[in-house]
């Protein structure tokens, strides 16, 4: 199955393992364990444009390029499948709390239209 939700490689692979202790079916993957890592270390750009044609939103912590990665598709026609990124106010080594965070708020939002979304949290 494919994931609907996708941790970006400066994410912590502990995200994922607490959302799926929180909810086993939770939708999300590590992207070293997507398509086999094929897209560790892609330029966001080229990513954004992947998972835009996957269907996968993707989740991370880069508030500085992401968001402009993703205008730029946004403004070029391009568009991108949604991003999630987690303010500063949540630790990047406070797993639990990302954890909950995520998967509180994916059971409001798993049916927006996630079509050029950009997404912080909380």
């Amino acid at each position: 199955m494919n994931p609907r939700l996708l941790a970006d490689e400066n994410t912590s692979h502990r995200l994922v393992t607490a959302c799926h202790q929180i909810d086993a079916d939770f939708s999300i993957a590590h992207i070293a364990h997507w398509m086999n890592g094929a897209y560790l270390s892609v330029k966001d750009p080229a990513l954004l444009m992947t998972l835009r044609e996957a269907g996968i939103i993707l989740i991370g912590f880069d508030r500085a390029s992401l968001p402009i990665h993703a205008a730029k598709a946004t403004r070029e026609g391009l568009g991108h499948a949604g991003i999630v990124l987690f303010r500063r106010t949540v630790s990047v080594v406070a797993y639990g709390h990302q954890a909950r965070i995520l998967v509180q708020f994916w059971r409001e939002a798993h049916n927006w239209n996630w079509a050029d979304r950009v997404q912080y949290l909380p």
